[in-house]
């Protein structure tokens, strides 16, 4: 017993080494596999309008991504997506698509500026998100608020 106690004690040992031996020092500029395998985050950005901006209607939209590609909706590929403008309307609840109704205005052609002529003079609230192929917003969310008054 004695034996059999002492081999797995060294096995153990063995493993540690191996261990310590394969995990030494790194080379400078070398990512470790976690670091190598992070995707780099996505955004949307309303580089026009800016949030507090007071404007003459029409009211020019340009939007701003990183991180994917804005292409047209249908299009089903990996961090990609298309561009919707939510005026004065909240957020679909998650995992529904954009609603087709009143304040929900749709970029299925992967447009990424519009003129928005109708904005009524007021203080107005402003949702970028991209969604998918089906509408779905994209999880996490990728979405960019800002207010703005149309005079």
């Amino acid at each position: 017993m004695s034996a059999l106690k002492t081999l797995r004690t060294d096995a153990v040992w063995l493993l540690v080494a191996l261990a310590a031996a394969c995990g030494g020092e790194r080379s400078q500029g070398a990512a470790p596999a976690t670091e190598a395998a992070a995707e780099p985050s996505m955004s949307v950005r309303l580089v026009e309008p800016q949030d507090g901006d007071t404007v003459e209607g029409p009211v020019r939209v340009v939007f701003e991504v990183t991180g994917l590609d804005i292409v047209p909706a249908g299009t089903e590929q990996p961090r990609s997506g298309h561009h919707h403008l939510l005026v004065d309307v909240d957020l679909p609840p998650a995992g529904q698509p954009v609603p087709s109704t009143a304040g929900y205005l749709h970029f299925g052609q992967a447009q990424t500026e519009a003129t928005l002529e109708d904005l009524a003079p007021g203080v107005h609230r402003l949702i970028a998100v991209v969604a998918d192929f089906a509408h779905v917003p994209l999880q996490p969310l990728v979405v960019d608020t800002v207010h703005v008054t149309v005079r």
